[in-house]
């Protein structure tokens, strides 16, 4: 046996003395997979379709800016526009977090164009502008530091309003709510009735446009509670089309976008139904949830699943 484990340990260190290391050839895949070819006359990109998910619950435990951040670093990936869609899973069914990913979606039209134009690393904001060293390393094009100064504004105004989500959706709220006790009021008294004080009027919470939030409510009530709500689907961003869309450089654009393709990938909020008392299987429902809807929407070959503070 002594000889036999001897053999085996000789054969074991034969592959240690001239290892092999692989890494990916990205020219290479670039070459057979996005240029002009033959094969290829158009030169459009023959890479796959990818799904990504993002799942997030709760925005008090996982911070809406967090999210935000990996919504906008998926979104700025180096793959094709048109190949490539990002679908949230919000599974507490939170007006905040829905209002967070329409203020990234927003931002995302800035911050993915100067990705591009000057081949920024890492991609998600937060630790780009908070990374140590020299930002002009490396930069060659001449309106980097201006580019770089104008995003990195938005971007701490996009933060401003990001924080200040919770405080507006409550005030905003208050102010329809007292509205609606003020309506039921006056009811009362053209029907001729004694007014009731309390009033029973629903603590609802409102969005932006002056409707029902359809998810759970700040004070929750049947069909309005987290673990009780209808079903959402938004698209934040559409499908972008199949041919590059170059921008321009006038007064209203934050940076020069002559020569960048200003396409965003698609981007869709999903908050799945939920009712008391069913078993929703948590993250794995949430999930067979996004399969569901992405298999309609963009039907993507391949999925890669992150958590909301990847």
């Amino acid at each position: 046996s002594e000889v036999w484990f001897t053999f085996s340990w000789v054969l074991d260190q034969l592959p240690k003395m001239c290892p092999v290391n692989r890494a990916t050839d990205l020219p290479v895949l670039k070459e057979k997979f996005d240029e002009a070819g033959p094969d290829n006359p158009e030169g459009r990109s023959d890479l796959p379709g990818m799904d990504i998910f993002v799942s997030t619950a709760d925005p008090e435990k996982e911070p809406p800016l967090v999210t935000a951040n990996t919504i906008l670093s998926i979104l700025a990936a180096d793959y094709p526009v048109e190949k490539l869609a990002c679908y949230l899973s919000d599974d507490g069914g939170a007006l905040l977090t829905f209002e967070a990913m329409a203020e990234a979606a927003s931002f995302a039209q800035v911050w993915i164009p100067f990705c591009r134009k000057h081949a920024i690393e890492p991609r998600n904001p937060d630790s780009y502008f908070n990374m140590k060293g020299d930002p002009t390393k490396n930069q060659m094009r001449q309106d980097f530091v201006r580019d770089r100064r104008r995003v990195k504004r938005e971007y701490d105004e996009f933060k401003v309003r990001i924080n200040g989500l919770p405080e507006s959706i409550r005030r905003r709220s208050d102010a329809y709510n007292a509205h609606e006790e003020i309506k039921a009021k006056r009811q009362q008294i053209e029907a001729g009735l004694e007014p009731i004080e309390p009033l029973n009027v629903s603590k609802a919470t409102w969005m932006a446009d002056g409707t029902y939030w359809p998810g759970a409510w700040s004070t929750p009530t049947v069909d309005q509670g987290r673990g009780d709500h209808a079903g959402i689907i938004q698209v934040m961003l559409a499908p972008p089309s199949s041919e590059p869309l170059f921008g321009n450089s006038g007064d209203d654009n934050l940076i020069d976008t002559t020569e960048v393709d200003i396409r965003l990938p698609m981007l869709v909020y999903v908050s799945r139904e939920k009712r008391p008392n069913y078993d929703h299987n948590k993250k794995a429902g949430a999930m067979n949830a996004l399969v569901r809807a992405s298999a309609i929407m963009s039907n993507g070959p391949f999925i890669l699943n992150l958590d909301c503070d990847h």
